[in-house]
């Protein structure tokens, strides 16, 4: 379990840090350990899905893993209301990334809109993710 845990922080947090490993706290990597628990029962998204995920794998992608990310991405703070909250990104992310970089990004990403809140979520992970070139 622990290592499925592993595998949802890595796939839904380092997808704005460079190619070194983020660099979260003890406390920090709980939180979201518990938070990735806790979307994963809610919307039953399989673990195969969200490891293929962290891997850059999108063929598993269904509604489950779109739901997955909008769910984490708001208990982050990162989703209100269907919309980025910027602010909390750069916050959270900016320091790991660099802000400067996270601005590029958001440019970029945030304006992404899908059919409906889990697909904008899923797109707007997927974004980040592959403007990281961790594809």
């Amino acid at each position: 379990m622990k290592l499925f845990a592993a595998a949802i922080v890595l796939a839904f947090v380092a997808v704005t840090v460079a190619q070194n490993a983020p660099r979260l706290s003890l406390d920090q990597m709980l939180k979201v350990i518990a938070l990735a628990d806790e979307c994963t029962k809610e919307t039953g998204t399989s673990k195969e899905a969200i490891l293929a995920l962290q891997q850059g794998d999108f063929s598993q992608v269904d509604d489950k893993v779109k739901c997955f990310s909008k769910c984490f991405q708001e208990r982050l703070g990162f989703l209100v209301n269907g919309a980025v909250n910027e602010e909390a990104v750069q916050k959270s992310l900016g320091p790991l990334a660099g802000e400067e970089k996270v601005k590029a990004i958001q440019a970029k990403c945030n304006g992404v809109k899908g059919a409906d809140d889990c697909d904008t979520a899923f797109e707007w992970y997927k974004c980040y993710y592959e403007e990281k070139g961790l594809a």
